[in-house]
């Protein structure tokens, strides 16, 4: 089973200050998020799309951050030869799909903060989470959640003043 250290060395990026170097890197096959990626698991990949092909050693480049340059790689775990990539479509949220066959296992490792996922057997589709914009809301939502916003502040301030008074 991986570590953080040697998951991480497979994209030549150092352990970040807040990881454990030596803890090992859980291997899961459910739904599993790292950073602005979800790993869900599926029965099969979509018919249309290419080939899967064999992750070589340097790895997939599943996204680079546009500001920070950050970036999402895909990798084998060891003893893992088989595991399969496909690209998705360029048309939105997924990003492609992961092929682990049994006894095998992948690393989803991230350039900065979050370290690496250890991806079981399954397939599984790579999507970039999106979150919940305003447009989405009606008048009525918008309006409970800044009012619920608002008495949240409240609560906080009023807590941080009898913190100060004791």
């Amino acid at each position: 089973m991986h570590t953080y250290r040697t998951a991480l060395a497979l994209a030549g990026v150092p352990v970040p200050e807040h990881l454990v170097a030596d803890a090992e890197v859980p291997i899961l096959t459910g739904p599993q998020a790292q950073g602005d990626l979800i790993v869900l698991p599926v029965a099969t990949i979509p018919a249309g799309l290419t080939v899967p092909r064999l992750i070589g050693d340097d790895g997939v480049q599943v996204i680079r951050g546009e500001a920070t340059g950050n970036t999402h790689w895909l990798h084998r775990g060891f003893n893992s030869p088989d595991v399969r990539w496909t690209p998705a479509a360029a048309d939105g949220l997924t990003l492609g799909y992961l092929i682990v066959p049994v006894g095998q296992s992948a690393q989803l490792i991230h350039t900065d903060e979050h370290g690496a996922n250890g991806v079981g057997p399954g397939t599984y589709q790579i999507n970039r989470k999106r979150e919940m914009t305003p447009s989405f809301l009606s008048q009525r939502e918008l309006d409970a959640k800044a009012q619920a916003e608002a008495k949240w502040q409240a609560e906080q301030q009023a807590e941080r003043e009898r913190m100060v008074e004791d």
